[in-house]
């Protein structure tokens, strides 16, 4: 005879039973492999640093050879007697003179020799810049690089020491191009030792990438890097990264920049766990950080845990199938229904639970069915509802900024610091009106600023709002773009094109003018109660003021876009124009775009 609860009790004990017997060995499996990880973890983890320790010291080394043969060879070349002969003579010449300006090419003919010829170019193959600087105000008299000549260096550490001694200076960033720069200078002096100048030359950085990048040692994972005084990275392809727009950060990186050197587990920049030696180079400015994941540097201590835990789990497993054979039978009910709700979970919400049973189970089925209906239907008015709210919203904002707005944003507001703006306007467009009922009016409006819209998104460009018979769109904002002077002129001639082409449909005499002006603006949404997204600045108002004050039928753009589109576009010289509220302005007329030079040829 079986009591009514015997099933359940079976059930239940077969689930306690499965349920202890985890309980007790996984631990234990899992305790013995952590023991034997920790031990053997301790172990690698100082193999590691020590190894590291020395592939720095190695890289240490290489670096200060390498220096020391560049500062030896800028030594060489300021004492070649020719070259001294040949600085003196330029310094006592006046500047600008004939006689001066063939010293000056017989001085760089001479220096050109010594460097590439006398020592051949293998050994100036690294120095990317010869700079010859007076001995008094530090100005630069010649450099291989013509537009540093007649810049000043009087504060610069390589000027100020190099008048006395050879000298490295740290790496620094570049005035002109924000790259780090290692320059190496040296006393340049006459044949009977009366200072000339300061010989200085700039050297190759991405050497020092090299060097340090040698993966030997290194294994799968590990890297060795420099990082500058200002916690950027030295390599050309890692400075400057957006992904690091505060400079590049960890325990390791930090504790070198200041000063520090040492060894030990941290985070790197990228957040991932690491074993790494790091120092500070004091002449060079820089840290030098060796690093390795911790997952490859501890992985033997790891496969020996792993197993262990395997090994103890071989035992668990044959009996937790055993178990599970059975128990799988009796809960079959139930879990498809969990089935049936990890696909829902999931987004099909057109899936039904079976029901199994007629018991309890069978009675959790059919009540699920029903609320899943009921979900079901809430959702579809739910989606068709929000589909219509963002399909109104996008026609109001940009995507960018719609989305801004439905996570929750109250004040948005953007600077944008290159932009390019537009405004038309159809010049008779409003005598024309006078004569045409309100329907055809409105009709033929819309026409033309579909075909404006329909261009305008082509382009890639941002509508910003209409007025009347006047069209004002933007480009560079939300999203900034580089071309976003070109993009605009492109639509302004599809403007002409269109108009001229809805004249002939409509037998009208339509004119078009449009004025362009590229500068700073500030974005944002006004209002709470039917809000739009607009542009300020005194670039929108320039704008404005070119279309104002243009042609009927032309394009007339500020002296700024002209910068932009010269090399693409073809224009006519306006001259200088009073514009309100400006001044005189010089601007000019885009007629069209320049044809490339291979069509010409063709």
């Amino acid at each position: 005879m079986h009591l009514p609860g015997a099933k359940l009790l079976k059930r239940s004990l077969k689930a306690r039973m499965t349920g202890y017997f985890l309980l007790v060995t996984l631990p234990v499996a899992m305790a013995l492999s952590g023991a034997s990880y920790l031990l053997s973890a301790d172990t690698l983890e100082h193999m590691a640093i020590d190894r590291f320790e020395v592939i720095a010291d190695h890289r240490e080394q290489e670096i200060a050879r390498f220096v020391a043969d560049q500062a030896d060879i800028i030594r060489k070349i300021a004492n070649i007697d020719a070259l001294r002969d040949g600085v003196a003579t330029l310094l006592a010449l006046p500047e600008g003179s004939p006689e001066y300006e063939g010293a000056y090419m017989s001085m760089a003919d001479t220096l050109f020799r010594s460097t590439f010829l006398d020592y051949g170019s293998a050994a100036a193959t690294d120095i990317t810049e010869l700079l010859l600087l007076r001995q008094v105000g530090g100005e630069v008299f010649f450099s291989t690089n013509p537009d540093h000549e007649h810049s000043y260096h009087l504060s610069d550490a390589f000027f100020r020491i190099g008048r006395e001694r050879t000298y490295v200076q740290p790496v620094y960033p570049a005035p002109d191009t924000g790259l780090p720069t290692l320059t190496i200078s040296t006393p340049l002096t006459g044949r009977d030792g009366e200072p000339l100048g300061v010989l200085a030359a700039n050297i190759r950085v991405p050497v020092l990438v090299d060097i340090v990048s040698d993966r030997s040692g290194l294994g799968q994972t590990g890297e060795s890097y420099l990082i500058d005084a200002h916690n950027r990275f030295l390599s050309v392809a890692r400075f400057g990264d957006e992904a690091f727009p505060r400079g590049a950060h960890s325990a390791g990186i930090d504790a070198a920049v200041q000063g520090e050197t040492g060894a030990g587990l941290y985070r790197n920049y990228a957040g991932q766990r690491v074993i790494g030696s790091y120092r500070w180079l004091p002449s060079l400015g820089l840290a030098l950080l060796t690093e390795i994941r911790v997952s490859e540097a501890l992985r033997p201590a790891t496969r020996l845990g792993w197993m262990i835990l395997g090994v103890g789990s071989v035992a668990l497993a044959l009996l937790a199938v055993g178990i599970y054979l059975i128990t799988a039978r009796i809960a079959r009910p139930i879990l498809a229904v969990s089935a049936t709700t990890e696909r829902i979970s999931a987004g099909d919400l057109s899936q039904q639970a079976p029901v199994m049973t007629e018991d309890e189970t069978g009675i959790l089925a059919r009540n699920f069915n029903r609320m899943i209906d009921r979900l079901r239907k809430t959702l579809d008015d739910l989606a068709a509802e929000k589909q219509e709210s963002e399909r109104l919203l996008l026609n109001i904002l940009p995507e960018p900024i719609a989305k801004r707005l439905k996570k929750g944003e109250d004040n948005i507001a953007d600077s944008f610091a290159e932009v390019t703006i537009l405004f038309a306007d159809i010049v008779n467009f409003t005598p024309m009106s006078a004569s045409l009922p309100a329907s055809e009016l409105v009709s033929l409006l819309n026409e033309i600023f579909s075909e404006f819209d329909r261009l305008s998104e082509e382009r890639g460009l941002e509508k910003i709002k209409t007025i009347g018979d006047a069209y004002m769109v933007g480009a560079g904002l939300p999203v900034t773009r580089d071309d976003h002077a070109q993009i605009v002129a492109d639509f302004a001639l599809d403007m002409i094109d269109a108009i001229d082409a809805f004249n002939q449909r409509h037998h009208a005499n339509l004119r078009m003018r449009i004025g362009i002006n590229s500068g700073p603006v500030v974005a944002g949404v006004i209002g709470t109660h039917k809000f739009i997204y607009d542009i300020w600045g005194d670039a929108v108002n320039t704008a404005a003021r070119m279309e104002s004050q243009g042609l009927e039928g032309r394009i007339q753009v500020t002296e700024t876009t002209y910068r932009y589109l010269k090399d693409q576009f073809l224009f006519e010289d306006r001259g200088f124009i009073h514009v309100k509220g400006k001044g005189r302005m010089h601007t000019y007329i885009l007629n069209g775009r320049k044809v490339p030079e291979a069509e010409c040829v063709s």
